[in-house]
């Protein structure tokens, strides 16, 4: 008598084991691509705030950091008095500073850099943007200066 369990269709322990092995291999490439994919996302996110955070820093900046030189009554006068090392509420972890430079061949302007620093995979990514603005007075100092008022200082 024939075993009747012979002629049954089925699987091998190896094929089932090669056949684990291959969906192994796939999830675990899908895993990495994500674990890349969401790196790369933060990166983006990142670099998205900070264009977003440039035209804030130049607002602020030039209400903020522009001030007549202490000891002097022209209304021409001005220093700039950089912002360092300041977070950015909407991106944990971003912190940004400006400063400002004068070129001698266009005294009118000043030229600000704005650096934006944060931590991306253990490193720190830094980026630097550059705006050209006038070298002027907040216009509410100029308003009050204009109406024959003291030009009010405000520390913020």
């Amino acid at each position: 008598m024939a075993d009747p369990r012979r002629n049954e269709a089925g699987f091998t322990l190896a094929e089932m084991l090669v056949a684990l092995g291959i969906l192994l291999f796939g999830v675990t490439s899908l895993l990495a691509a994500m674990a890349s994919s969401i790196g790369q996302r933060r990166s983006s996110d990142a670099r998205l705030e900070t264009t977003a955070l440039v035209e804030h820093v130049v607002h602020r900046a030039m209400h903020e950091c522009v001030a007549l030189r202490d000891g002097s009554s022209s209304p021409v006068d001005l220093e700039f008095r950089p912002l360092v090392d300041q977070p950015w509420p909407g991106f944990p972890g971003l912190r940004w500073s400006v400063r400002a430079t004068v070129d001698e061949n266009r005294p009118t302007v000043w030229l600000l850099r704005i650096e934006a620093k944060w931590f991306d995979g253990g490193e720190e990514i830094v980026s630097e943007y550059l705006r050209v603005v006038p070298r002027q007075a907040p216009l509410r100092d100029r308003v009050l200066t204009a109406r024959g008022g003291a030009a009010e200082t405000t520390d913020r």
